[in-house]
């Protein structure tokens, strides 16, 4: 599916990946933020989905400044075009290499020659999957496995993870000149990015709101498509089975051709650099620029302790990552100490129906429809106005949004320690820590200590005035938007 397309050159080309303009979230916000805070630049966006029925509409209109749009699908099923034809020793020897970096023990001395990478989709989709000598070199590589998974589950996952890098090679071939390739994250979208900065000898920027290979880890440590069904009677507890240990591998190998290619590597806070070092980061070119907010939009949602009832809300997708149960448990904790609070859960409930089924079952199970409501997804300025203490329980995060979101109408804040939150609720540095506390942080999975938390907010008007006074002072200092415009205006060079 094609829009708004031009052959002019562009500015800035966006490689998102399961974000805008289909997904809701802070990624997704942080992103039209962006096309709209430059206005006088001609954006590009490339869309990287799954299946195109995951995705019903678009939320986001798309601004008069995005001149090139196109969308695609990954895991939608590719037919095999090409006529096969005889692989010469090169494009052999090519492929093999390539796969070598799949080796857990060169994990630390991987350098990608791109060029080589891209050759490996001169031969064609067919050649790879049916040529004799490449059947013969994924054999041998199964029998060369220690604790060896089904050869046809081993097949599968090699060409499952293979197909998308078909049409990625594709859609690098078509792209418009752009002056700036900028990805939301690493994965295909900066794959794709790296291998079309190459091709144009453009400058490749990527802006990391969580870190994305953390996130894969955590995704497919918890996966149940993935066929290990044996994996918990042959291994034991603190082994991984061969397909999860690929498929980690996969993105951490994408991760790393993207780093390398990379002129700029982007995070929202400190603590995040050495998470991408660990992923092969040069750190000469990592760069930390916090999110920021148009503070404005929620200050006049402002109010004082006894203007709003005991309503607490986390404003979040209802995902796993978010961990939406914990806090559904947490408020069971607490409507056993006060009847009379009343708990909110605000975000989109499309992106994981599944997840969603099981939370509202939780709430059926604990017996509390009554008292923990799904809004669905509202404006969050509003929301805000209206709550006493805002709550985020996510296993993992970047710099949350939500949270200054949060501060900037005056909502203190019970968050976990994860990403940024520690930074933003207790401060980064000596200047912004001698602020205070804008709310307090409990360990994740922890709902004893997340109900503890916000029972002390909801219930002490002295503390929670002065950490209302405190987000605000921290939000207005250091977290505003027309901050973040100005360090990627220099990004961009303009």
């Amino acid at each position: 599916m094609t829009s708004n397309n031009s052959t002019d050159s562009i500015d800035i080309l966006l490689v998102l990946e399961g974000t805008y303009p289909y997904v809701r979230g802070g990624v997704s916000s942080w992103i039209n933020n962006i096309i709209l805070g430059f206005p006088a630049l001609k954006f590009g966006v490339i869309f990287l989905g799954s299946t195109r029925n995951d995705y019903s509409q678009k939320h986001y209109d798309l601004a008069s400044n995005i001149v090139f749009y196109r969308e695609f699908f990954l895991y939608e099923r590719q037919e095999l075009t090409g006529k096969k034809k005889n692989l010469t020793e090169t494009n052999i020897n090519n492929i093999q290499e390539s796969h070598k970096a799949f080796n857990k023990n060169n994990r630390m001395h991987n350098q990608f020659d791109i060029e080589k990478l891209k050759s490996n989709f001169n031969i064609t989709h067919k050649d790879f999957l049916e040529h004799r000598a490449i059947w013969e070199y994924i054999t041998s590589t199964y029998e060369s496995i220690k604790n060896k998974p089904s050869f046809i589950d081993y097949f599968w996952t090699i060409r499952g993870m293979h197909e998308p890098l078909w049409l990625l090679s594709q859609i690098c071939s078509e792209m418009p000149h752009s002056s700036i390739i900028h990805c939301a994250s690493t994965g295909y979208a900066g794959y794709l990015g790296a291998m079309i900065s190459h091709s144009q000898n453009s400058r490749l920027i990527i802006s990391e709101h969580g870190i994305y290979t953390k996130e894969r880890r955590i995704d497919l440590m918890l996966a149940e498509w993935i066929p290990d069904r044996n994996a918990l009677i042959e291994q034991s507890n603190t082994q991984i089975s061969h397909i999860r240990s690929l498929w980690i591998r996969f993105f951490e190998i994408l991760a790393q051709v993207a780093y390398q290619q990379a002129q700029f590597i982007v995070n929202l806070y400190g603590g995040a650099q050495q998470l991408q070092i660990k992923d092969q980061a040069s750190p000469e070119k990592l760069l930390t620029i916090p999110n920021g907010i148009k503070v404005s939009d929620f200050s006049e949602y402002r109010h004082s302790f006894d203007d709003v009832p005991a309503v607490i809300a986390l404003i979040g997708r209802i995902v796993p990552i978010k961990d939406i149960k914990t806090y559904i448990r947490a408020a069971h904790i607490l409507l056993k100490k006060n009847s009379n609070i009343i708990a909110w859960i605000v975000g989109p409930e499309e992106e994981d129906p599944e997840y969603f089924l099981e939370c509202q079952l939780l709430i059926e199970h604990l017996q509390l429809e009554s008292q923990i409501q799904f809004l669905g997804y509202q404006s969050t300025a509003e929301i805000l106005g209206k709550i006493r203490v805002s709550v985020l329980c996510s296993i993992s995060e970047g710099l949350p949004l939500t949270i200054l979101e949060s501060f900037a109408a005056g909502v203190p804040v019970v968050a976990t320690d994860v990403g940024s939150c520690s930074e933003l609720i207790h401060g980064r540095d000596t200047d912004d820590q001698s602020l205070g506390s804008a709310g307090y942080i409990v360990d994740i999975a922890n709902p004893e200590a997340l109900a503890s938390a916000i029972f002390l907010l909801l219930n002490n008007s002295t503390i929670w005035h002065e950490m209302s006074t405190i987000g605000i002072s921290r939000v207005e200092r250091y977290y505003q938007q027309s901050q973040m415009f100005s360090a990627y205006a220099t990004l961009y060079q303009i």
